[in-house]
């Protein structure tokens, strides 16, 4: 019998997460939480997030004439030979940066900006009910892990679905996976004591436990919950504990304490797996875990220090993140290798796991040529083709490898950061009006700029001019440039202007509100 198969049996629950369900017509479906243990206890202090560094250095941010409200960060395109079709879907954040959900064309430009008060993570393109979709986790960044709720909008940038973790815990901001049985896989970092002696800390302290669920997106309903705690133990960790951690200058440390709980295991990716399985990445016990999707058993377990399977590799990867099952049955996943540093680069990974033999091949191993080494975060997405997508995680960077490993694709956004970026094809067809704005020109002419935060529909745009609201008509025309168009027209005396979205075809999207010529 494996250590994995003594571990405590079968972690499948039958409860209720809380999901908010918003369907045309009306609002649908809250389910409450499992019943909990009723036994009074005292509760050590909520953790509280860190406050920024008082040195942090901001990134260089957007200044849109029609939005000004929108100030994201500048994207800077160092290479552009890619042929795969989509936008960048990123998550700003740190460096000040205006947090929210970014789209970005090929060039960087803007195409949707969606500031949010509190952290995003994990933006991206799914399906849901057969239907393209976008999903991000928001809330409370604490240090390494986060407490919010998963968010779903279509293709009109409406909210439809606002999922929350079951058992009454936060979701955490690693991971918002959909599948396609409308399921979605979620983690969480609950605080729980433990004894941690066996690992240089106090015999009363605390740890973050990581919780693997699997949710029911309409229902609520907690499918699958599975905890870290219960099958793998502490002395896996390659995290070290730091004494007084409250005082050092490292926000990350912790110390075992109410206050700084250890993070040990810090699973950061939960997806669907080969056989039955789900393939969870934990960051700090350098391992990939199969579990069992009936009985939550670990199946086997590749890379750490008592592995099932052995990573073929002069390097065995390290604080690793974003573990997934390709359709040929490989496995992709982006080796950090730091934090702290154990090697030059990180890179992205495809492995052949063969589970009988206990070994993985390495298939691929992409590293960029200037070595860039990412402390945190990260991810792989294979590109039709067979291109590798990488995001480069706290280095606030994007790179996209052909098929034969050249870069033909690089873009940055440092010292802002994207906890994982992706290349999509999208749609969008917000329900607001584009936006205009004036300003004078030379001659006494008007200078009028359009944009359409979303719409990826417009080709054009045709301007109008007139005396007042009602006596507008058509002056000019001028091809999309980016997301704000702009055109110098004529236009009389205390007159207005308004401008007209046009698809490929001319047609008329939209048309926005006139406004006074100034």
């Amino acid at each position: 019998m494996s250590r994995h198969e003594e571990s405590r049996g079968p972690c499948r629950r039958l409860a209720a997460a809380a999901v908010t369900l918003a369907l045309v017509g009306g609002i649908a479906g809250c389910a409450g939480d499992d019943e909990g243990d009723d036994t009074a206890a005292t509760e050590p202090p909520p953790v509280t997030a860190p406050p920024p560094p008082p040195d942090e250095t901001p990134v260089r941010s957007r200044e849109l004439v029609t939005r000004p409200d929108l100030t994201p960060p500048v994207i800077e395109v160092t290479t552009d030979r890619s042929m795969t079709p989509g936008y960048l879907f990123l998550a700003p954040k740190q460096a000040r940066a205006q947090t929210g959900p970014l789209i970005v064309d090929h060039a960087g430009e803007v195409v949707w900006s969606n500031p949010r008060p509190v952290t995003v993570t994990d933006f991206r393109v799914q399906t849901y009910r057969g239907e393209p979709v976008l999903t991000w986790w928001e809330g409370d960044a604490l240090g390494g892990y986060g407490n919010g709720d998963f968010v779903i909008v279509d293709n009109a940038y409406r909210e439809v679905a606002r999922v929350q973790a079951g058992d009454g815990l936060e979701g955490d901001q690693h991971e918002f996976q959909l599948t396609e049985d409308g399921t979605a896989l979620i983690l969480a970092y609950p605080r729980e004591p433990a004894d941690l002696s066996d690992v240089g800390g106090p015999a009363e302290g605390y740890v973050l436990d990581n919780r693997v669920q699997e949710v029911d997106v309409e229902t609520g309903e907690l499918l699958f919950d599975w905890s870290a705690l219960d099958h793998s133990p502490l002395t896996d960790t390659y995290e070290e504990l730091v004494a007084d951690a409250a005082a050092t200058a490292d926000r990350l440390d912790d110390d075992g304490s109410a206050e700084a709980p250890f993070d040990w295991f810090h699973a950061n990716s939960v997806s669907e797996g080969p056989d039955g399985t789900l393939l969870v990445s934990a960051r700090n016990t350098h391992a990939v875990y199969a579990l069992d999707r009936e009985s939550g058993e670990v199946r086997w377990q590749m890379g750490g220090r008592d592995p099932d399977v052995v990573v073929e590799d002069a390097r065995p990867f390290a604080w690793q993140h974003d573990a997934r099952l390709l359709d040929d049955g490989t496995i992709s996943l982006f080796d950090n290798e730091a934090d702290p540093p154990v090697g030059d680069a990180s890179r992205a990974l495809v492995l052949d796991v063969d589970v009988a033999a206990g070994t993985a091949a390495v298939v691929r191993d992409v590293t960029h040529p200037e070595g860039v080494l990412s402390g945190s975060q990260g991810n792989v997405q294979v590109m039709p083709g067979g291109g590798l997508l990488v995001g480069w995680g706290s280095r606030g960077r994007v790179t996209e490898f052909s098929a034969d490993g050249q870069i033909v694709y690089d873009a940055t956004w440092a010292p802002a950061d994207s906890y994982r970026v992706f290349r999509s094809e999208w749609t969008g067809r917000p329900p607001t009006l584009p936006d205009v704005a004036t300003r004078a020109a030379d001659g006494g002419r008007v200078e009028v700029a359009a944009s359409w935060n979303g719409a990826t529909e417009v080709a054009s745009w045709r301007f109008l001019a007139g005396d007042g609201p009602e006596e507008l008509e058509a002056v000019t025309t001028a091809a999309r440039d980016g997301f704000e168009t702009a055109a110098v027209v004529d236009v009389p005396p205390g007159g207005s202007v308004a401008a007209e979205a046009l698809d490929a075809d001319g047609a008329v999207l939209a048309r926005s509100e006139p406004v006074d010529a100034g």
